[in-house]
C-alpha cells in the first residue's frame, strides 16, 4: 500500500555548506543540456505506437551539454572552497552534483509516476523507482545522461564509505536497499542494457563478468515492465499537456549558491516539461526545491509535490571534496 509520504532515506548528514559566489547568466545554456538529457522515455520507440507520442524536443549536442557544464563550473571559479580546483575538477564537481541531484528528482517522480498511474509495483517500490530513474538516463542516448548514472553509482559507493568511516550501522530493514546494492543495481542497469558501452564501468566497479552477463536479463525485465504498464499514459501528439507547477525556496543564505544553480539551469522547469510531454496525468502534480533542514528528497501524495531539499545537494558537494 503506498504511504502518504515516498521519501529518500536521510541517509547524508549535514556539513558546512557552500555560499553563493555569484552565478553568470551563461549558466541557462545548461537547462536544454539537462532537459534534453533525461527526456523521460523519449525514444521509447514501438512500444508507444499507440497512441502515437508527442514529438520529442530536438536533442542537444554533445558539445552543447557539455559547453553548459564548463560554463556552470566557470562560475565557481573564485567561490573560497573551490578556487583551489583546477578547470577540469571544477568540471567533475559540477557534473557530480547536478548529476546525482538530477538522480534524485528522476528517483521521485518515478514514485509520482506510479501513485499518480496507479501502477503496480512487485517488488519494493522504492527498487522501482531506482529503476525508473537510470533507465530514463539511459533511454536518454546522451553522454550527459551517463554521466548521471555514472555519478550517481559514485555516489552511493561514496555515502557506503563514509558511512563505514563514521561508524553508522546498515539498516537491513529499510525500505531502501544497501548503499553498495543501490550503486551496483544501477552499474547492472546500464552493463545489461549496454554491454559494449558500459563494461568498462563494471569492471572498474569489480563487478564479475557473470553477473554482467545475468545483468542483461534484469535490464530486459526492468526495461520492458515499464514499457508495458507506461503505455496507456503516454501523451498523444494532439493530446492537452498538464501545467507542471515549480517552485524554488529560498536559500536562506546557507544554500543560496545551490538555489541560484538550480535556478539558473532551469532544472525545475525542464524536468517538469518533460513530465507534462510525455503522460498524461489524471491531476496536476508540482515540483519544488528548498531548504529543509535536512538532506531529503520525498513525494507526498497528498499535497502531490516532489521536492528536493537544497540539503541534499550541499552533501553530494561534501562527499565530492572528500574522495577527490
Amino acid at each position: 500500500m503506498l504511504s502518504s509520504k515516498s521519501e529518500i532515506t536521510p541517509l547524508m548528514r549535514s556539513v558546512p555548506a557552500v555560499r553563493d559566489p555569484g552565478l553568470p547568466p551563461s549558466r541557462r545554456r545548461t537547462a536544454r543540456a539537462l532537459a534534453l538529457s533525461l527526456l523521460l522515455f523519449a525514444s521509447a520507440g514501438a512500444a508507444y505506437a499507440q497512441p502515437k507520442p508527442a514529438p520529442a524536443p530536438k536533442e542537444a549536442s554533445r558539445s552543447q551539454i557539455q559547453d553548459g557544464i564548463v560554463a556552470a563550473a566557470a562560475g565557481l571559479k573564485n567561490h573560497p572552497k573551490l578556487k583551489d580546483l583546477s578547470d577540469q575538477d571544477r568540471v567533475k564537481f559540477v557534473e557530480f552534483v547536478l548529476g546525482n541531484t538530477l538522480y534524485v528528482l528522476a528517483h521521485e517522480a518515478g514514485h509520482a509516476v506510479i501513485s499518480e498511474m496507479a501502477l503496480p509495483v512487485l517488488g519494493k517500490e522504492e527498487d522501482a523507482a531506482d529503476s525508473f530513474a537510470a533507465l530514463t538516463a539511459l533511454r536518454s542516448g546522451r553522454a550527459f545522461g551517463d554521466n548521471v548514472l555514472i555519478n550517481s553509482a559514485r555516489g552511493w559507493f561514496y555515502i557506503d564509505k563514509r558511512d563505514a568511516k563514521d561508524g553508522v550501522k546498515m539498516v537491513f530493514y529499510d525500505e531502501h536497499g544497501i548503499n553498495t546494492q543501490r550503486a551496483y543495481n544501477i552499474i547492472c542497469l546500464m552493463v545489461g542494457g549496454e554491454p559494449e558501452k558500459f563494461t568498462a564501468v563494471a569492471d572498474e566497479a569489480k563487478m564479475p563478468k557473470e553477473r554482467q552477463g545475468t545483468c542483461q536479463g534484469d535490464h530486459s525485465n526492468a526495461s520492458w515492465s515499464w514499457e508495458k504498464v507506461l503505455k496507456p499514459h503516454i501523451r498523444a501528439a494532439k493530446a492537452k499537456t498538464t501545467k507542471i507547477k515549480v517552485t524554488y525556496g529560498p536559500g536562506n543564505g546557507e544554500y543560496d549558491v545551490y538555489a541560484k544553480v538550480f535556478q539558473s539551469v532551469k532544472m525545475l522547469e525542464v524536468v517538469a516539461g518533460a513530465l507534462s510531454d510525455r503522460f498524461v496525468w489524471r491531476a496536476p502534480i508540482s515540483l519544488e526545491m528548498k531548504a529543509c533542514g535536512s538532506p531529503n528528497a520525498e513525494w507526498n501524495i497528498p499535497a502531490k509535490t516532489i521536492t528536493v531539499c537544497y540539503e541534499i545537494a550541499s552533501e553530494f558537494a561534501a562527499l565530492y571534496a572528500a574522495n577527490r
